[in-house]
């Protein structure tokens, strides 16, 4: 405890630092550990599939708003921006409907309206496997940046407490001179142990933080696949919704 306190008030920082670090470590590991594995992901994939295709997407969005873990949250995603789309698509019908009359004057017959289906389909398509990989990274790469801040201004703090250190002890000398050891012990311990804290903060959040992202990298794969999947079973439920409502 002595050896702390000659670190003097920056040793505060550091403390915060280093405390926020560990609880960031903690998290990632709890977080990480929720991936499920390839059974217990489809498992959950399917109870999901199977609730929107029987009751619909607000029961589908209750069901996977009510689980936890990170599938759960990418099914969510899809749903809320689904949801986003539809709104959208429902705005633009009477356009894409003009369209479809006019590729028909024009000759182009049924395959006019077919054409703008398959481009509203591949346009809803593309923004559900963005709205995938976004969810992904958002879910698995949380507290990331943090960890790796903390990695970063660790050793910049004890670098700024080694040059308080440092100006304290040529003060001292100023003022003493050279004489007599402990006049500079002061500024020179507070130098050295300012630096050993940063550091000793620094190189394990440096170290989880690589870990966690290259972990968070090649369990994303497994999420997007089953977010893809999802995705289809969206896009399916929606054009039996539309093709209820034109009927």
């Amino acid at each position: 405890m002595e050896t702390l306190l000659a670190g003097g008030i920056l040793m505060i920082p550091l403390g915060i630092c280093a405390l926020l670090g560990l609880a960031f470590i903690i998290e990632r590991f709890v977080v990480l550990g929720k991936v499920p594995d390839d059974e217990t992901a489809q498992a959950e994939f399917e109870a999901a599939e199977r609730t929107l295709m029987n009751e619909g997407q607000v029961a589908a969005a209750q069901h996977c708003n009510a689980g936890e873990g990170p599938l759960n949250f990418v099914f969510a995603s899809l749903l809320k921006r689904f949801d986003t789309l539809m709104i959208e698509l429902r705005e633009f019908k009477d356009t894409n409907e003009r369209l479809a009359q006019m590729a028909e004057q024009a000759g182009a017959g049924s395959l006019g309206n077919f054409m703008i289906q398959q481009k509203e389909l591949s346009d809803m398509k593309e923004e559900l496997v963005l709205e995938t990989e976004e969810a992904g990274k958002n879910y698995l790469g949380k507290s990331l940046v943090l960890l790796n801040t903390i990695g970063n201004i660790a050793p910049l703090l004890g670098l700024l407490g080694t040059i308080l250190g440092m100006i304290t002890a040529f003060e001292a000398i100023a003022v003493a001179g050279t004489g007599d050891p402990k006049v500079v012990a002061g500024g020179i311990s507070q130098a050295l142990v300012t630096t050993a804290t940063g550091l000793s903060i620094a190189i394990p959040a440096i170290v989880a933080y690589r870990y966690f992202a290259r972990k968070a990298d090649s369990l994303r794969g497994r999420l997007e696949v089953y977010g893809h999947a999802f995705a289809n079973a969206l896009l399916v439920a929606g054009q039996s919704q539309m093709g209820r409502s034109e009927a």
